[in-house]
């Protein structure tokens, strides 16, 4: 092959590399695994691994988790810098209609521009009735989001009604066994997780049913009563829903309970951590486009090369990691954000990887933004690299938002966080211009840096 073709061909391939990194993969789906491996000839390798598993349910039992391991959003889909438009994440909504709409009526929500973002668990702990109406909401606009641990449990109990429902006498369990419970409310009884542990003990007629029922699960909880009222559209939104969101073009994760920057069972130098290396690119690929590639290949090493990130429990559930390097669910243990910003406070850039330094605790890699709920309990948990934002509406307290963009895309802050230029005196560069004292009492509003240099709002409502 003459050298003229050897360069055409290889620039074509390094053409379509850069297409797919910068571009963005739109739709990765149940990505588990995408391996970026480099052999002597620079070949490229993606790996895709579906991982379908759920802790409490045996073999016996068909797939309930429908797990969607990741999708990418492009600047359209996250648009930070667009001074016309903004991106409104929101906290965990838990059934809070209500509360959702005054958030969105104080930010003054234009749906035609503005991008909405949840990070997860929009359904269940709260009213019934709300929780059927968020769902509604989200799924007929189709908003954005990843899932939820509740969000989770109705997807998971609809796809074990759909598998009942297909088998020759299940719809027929269901509705007696749904009348038996409804005859216990009347004589008294009103725990349904009592009555359930009965009646697989008692009706015998009925065993070889009860055994359907996976461990731990309880019939006609607010889970199930979710799965059970809701659309096949509804169900079909449900289960499109990611549990991370990358935006490469804002250096950002989205997941609902957290992402780890290491493996915290080793250092974070240690040489198979992602943030410990440079990622490789073919020679040719190297241009002004270097910089968003590696850091683009960096970022998604994050997310699949680190175990506990390809963990759906770890991503649902995640709060702190014990002495054992366990991660938890639990209260105890050091919150995941602060191992997370200790790590991502070492980032030097990719320089460092050739550059001798006394500071041996530096790492060649950039920063990287976690936007995450969960973690009521914490309330709203702002750090420089991870931004908390559950702030407990469920609990009568806060529903807070992130936005990001708007007249926000043109502030800068320091590499220390400071603001660099202010819009107004008091920060508020909202759409809304009634600063009444009545609003004032039920809205909040600060500013925080977000991502190298920019800056984000956090707004929230009360929820009483």
């Amino acid at each position: 092959m003459s050298s003229f073709r050897l360069v055409a061909a290889y620039s074509t391939v390094v053409a379509f590399i850069i297409y797919i990194l910068i571009e963005g993969i739109h739709n990765e789906g149940s990505i588990g695994e995408l391996s970026l491996t480099s052999s002597k000839n620079s070949e490229r390798r993606i790996l895709f691994h579906v991982s379908h598993s759920t802790k409490s349910i045996g073999k016996e039992f068909p797939d309930f988790s429908l797990y969607r391991q990741l999708d990418t959003l492009n600047e359209n889909d996250f648009p930070i810098d667009d001074s016309s438009r903004r991106v409104i994440i929101v906290g965990d909504i838990h059934g809070m209609y209500d509360s959702l709409q005054a958030l969105l009526h104080e930010l003054s929500y234009k749906p035609s521009s503005d991008v909405l973002i949840s990070v997860g668990d929009i359904v269940a702990k709260g009213p019934h009735t709300g929780s059927t109406k968020v769902l509604s909401y989200m799924a007929s606009n189709n908003v954005t989001a990843v899932r939820g641990n509740h969000d989770q449990k109705v997807i998971e109990w609809r796809a074990w009604l759909n598998w009942i429902h297909s088998l020759r006498g299940g719809s027929q369990f269901l509705q007696e066994t749904r009348d038996n419970w409804k005859k216990a409310q009347h004589h008294g009884d009103i725990d349904i997780e009592d009555w359930v542990e009965k009646q697989t003990k008692l009706d015998k007629a009925n065993s070889h049913w009860w055994k359907k029922v996976p461990d731990g699960w309880t019939l006609f909880g607010d889970h199930f009563e979710i799965a059970h009222s809701m659309s096949d559209t509804e169900f079909e939104y449900m289960v499109s829903r990611p549990l991370k969101l990358h935006a490469p073009s804002a250096h950002a994760y989205l997941a609902h309970a957290g992402i780890l920057a290491s493996d915290p069972h080793y250092k974070p130098s240690y040489k198979k951590q992602p943030l410990a290396r440079v990622p490789v690119i073919p020679p040719s690929a190297k241009s002004s486009h270097t910089l968003p590639i590696l850091r683009r290949l960096q970022e998604l090493a994050v997310l699949t090369k680190i175990p506990q990130n390809l963990d759906p429990w770890v991503t649902l559930n995640i709060r702190g990691i014990l002495k054992n390097k366990e991660v938890t669910r639990a209260k105890d243990g050091t919150p995941w954000s602060e191992v997370y910003n200790k790590d991502i406070d070492m980032c030097e850039g990719f320089e460092q990887s050739i550059h001798t330094t006394k500071n041996s605790k530096a790492l060649p890699c950039h920063p990287a933004t976690v936007i995450y709920g969960h973690a009521a309990s914490r309330g709203l948990d702002v750090k420089r690299w991870t931004i908390g934002i559950d702030s407990g509406c469920v609990y009568g307290k806060r529903l807070t938002a992130l936005v990001l963009g708007g007249r926000n895309s043109h502030v800068d802050f320091t590499d220390d966080g400071e603001l660099v230029r202010d819009i107004d005196e008091d920060g508020d560069d909202g759409d809304d211009d009634d600063d009444s004292d009545s609003d004032s009492q039920i809205a909040s509003r600060s500013v925080i840096p977000f991502g190298d240099r920019g800056r984000g709002e956090i707004v929230s409502v009360s929820c009483n």
